[in-house]
């Protein structure tokens, strides 16, 4: 078997296909005449030595000096791999349909057979959230997007997923185009910010008059495989947690920022927001933890610390207004001991650090002229903007190190991988699939940081991975390859009746340790790491779709389409 990104690849960009079949040569073939345009050397992988995560001896054809755009297949023996594409904008449909998951997702509105297509379906989850220890309090949640596989709408998932697609915003504006057939479209905005904004006024829901949030709103347990609209359980309003009201004032304060050109009004609510959690977390500074009460079994998404949430909460704000006290806050934070570059939903720091790195405070020290160039100094909407000090200096330098040395990592990691995946062979746990693309943005930083274009093709290697050069030969987004995903363990796609999936949504992914009985039952005691996947609908800890898996997919397709 051939295995190679079975979407295509880019003319100027590395381009290599894995195999274990040996054989000394390899060639590329046009798809419509057979004629043979390229011929190399399969070289062996780690000479000759099995991949720690695979297990494969593996071989690889590096066509990267071919560079003409067209559909081709690979020939190596006798083996001939389905037809690929090479072209500048290889990717554009694949981000468009990675972003158009979200409307797909959407809870408490019909969608529309005009937006959805054979997909259509009612209107879901509209009636009142009851407050699950005072059940004669309803309170109306509806709104947001689905989360997962699951009608479940959780605030820290929420949020992690806001920030990778709100940073993508951010750093590639012109990467977001306003024609993604979504009900906003047209309306003068970019369709990525209204496909947030969706999910934003949900969130405002979430917060209660006092500031504190709602960690998540869903029924007592997760529904059977049913449509969403046949989903009439009672919701319920869970508990209010620290973790979700720091996370919460984060990333209204991120997207008051986003949204300030396109509606001032609405960025003012969500800065007012933003301040009243904030507000709350000053009069709570304890760790007020959350954890499913006995007996419910929604999504639980628990948190051992709330400081990297308080941390990323005080440099959005600090970016928001320039004031004084979230500074003093972030930098003492800035101190303590977790992860400043993580990107996950318990693991927030690295939101923190970016949004202090790309603060206005640094006006005029770009990336490279192309990407992020902060705005002029003194730019923030109240004008309360401090001076960059040579301690914030010293500090942004310590991030940009930081990002650099995780960057460095990953980049390592695809050096010792065959196929080659930054990832070690002790990462293929639950949502292998997330760790893969948050190391494809931090290799995207790593690039933005120096123009060092072995980051930006370590990335590129990550994208490949996700969408078939893989141990298993899988492209694992639903819709998009010849051997891609189709039976996701998601409510919808299960009960829709439709042979094909909803396109454009990301699988966990390959997991050594699968939790559900279909994957221990169906993947033999002994398989390496990377091919520890079936693709069934029972296989939750393998095979489920969230909202922040699809995110950093976003975030990196963003970066790789410049071809609008």
């Amino acid at each position: 078997m051939i295995y190679f990104n079975q979407v295509g690849y880019l003319p100027d960009a590395k381009k290599l296909a894995i195999t274990t079949h040996h054989a000394d040569t390899f060639c590329l073939c046009e798809r419509q005449t057979g004629k043979m345009v390229f011929e190399g050397v399969l070289k062996p992988f780690h000479d000759g030595k099995p991949d720690a995560a695979s297990g494969d001896i593996t071989y690889r054809a590096d066509f990267s000096d071919f560079r003409a755009a067209g559909e081709y297949t690979l020939h190596i023996g006798n083996i001939v791999s389905e037809p690929f594409a090479i072209q500048k904008n290889a990717y554009h449909n694949l981000k468009i349909a990675l972003i158009r998951s979200y409307y797909f997702q959407r809870c408490g509105c019909a969608l529309t057979a005009k937006h959805a297509g054979q997909f259509a379906h009612a209107c879901c989850h509209h009636a009142p959230a009851a407050l699950w220890d005072n059940p004669s309090v309803q309170i109306e949640l509806s709104g947001g997007w689905h989360d997962a596989g699951d009608y479940g709408r959780y605030v820290t998932a929420a949020a992690t997923a806001l920030a990778h697609l709100l940073y993508a915003f951010s750093l590639f504006p012109d990467r977001f185009p306003d024609h993604l057939n979504i009900p906003e479209s047209g309306n003068g905005t970019p369709d990525l910010l209204n496909e947030c904004r969706y999910e934003l006024t949900w969130l405002l829901k979430m917060q209660r008059a006092d500031g504190g949030v709602f960690h998540k709103v869903s029924t007592w347990r997760h529904a059977p495989f049913i449509m969403p609209e046949c989903d009439t359980a009672p919701l319920l309003a869970y508990a209010v947690a620290t973790p979700a009201t720091a996370a919460f004032a984060a990333i209204t304060a991120l997207a008051s920022r986003i949204y300030a050109p396109y509606d001032a009004k609405f960025a003012d609510k969500l800065k007012a927001a933003a301040l009243l959690s904030w507000d709350f977390l000053q009069e709570h500074p304890e760790f007020i933890a959350f954890t499913n009460p006995p007996g419910s079994g929604t999504g639980e998404y628990g948190d051992s610390s709330d400081r990297d949430e308080r941390f990323w909460a005080a440099a959005e704000l600090f970016s928001l207004t320039g004031e004084k006290r979230f500074l003093e806050v972030f930098l003492s934070l800035y101190q303590e001991d977790f992860s400043k570059t993580a990107l996950g939903y318990a693991a927030t720091g690295g939101f923190g650090a970016l949004s202090f790195y790309f603060n206005p405070v640094f006006a005029g020290i770009s990336l490279d002229g192309k990407y992020f160039v902060p705005s002029a100094q003194g730019e923030f909407r109240n004008s309360k903007i401090l001076p960059a000090t040579q301690d914030m200096h010293a500090v942004r330098e310590r991030i940009r190190k930081d990002f650099l040395t995780a960057a460095d990592h990953c980049l390592f990691l695809t050096t010792q991988s065959a196929y080659p995946a930054a990832m070690s062979e002790h990462d293929y746990h639950w949502g292998s699939n997330m760790t893969l693309m948050n190391n494809g943005i931090l290799l995207i930083l790593g690039y933005l940081f120096t123009g060092n274009s072995d980051y930006r093709e370590a990335a590129l290697a990550q994208l490949h991975y996700l969408l078939g050069c893989n141990a298993l030969g899988y492209s694992y987004v639903t819709g998009f390859g010849a051997r891609s995903c189709r039976r996701p363990h998601m409510r919808t796609v299960f009960a829709d009746g439709i042979d094909e999936p909803i396109p454009g949504f990301v699988s966990g992914g390959p997991n050594a340790r699968p939790s559900d009985e279909p994957g221990r039952r169906l993947i033999p005691a002994g398989t390496p790491p990377m091919k520890c996947y079936v693709d069934e609908y029972g296989c939750y800890s393998l095979n489920e779709v969230t909202i922040y898996w699809n995110s950093p997919a976003v975030f990196v397709t963003a970066f790789f389409d410049e071809a609008l």
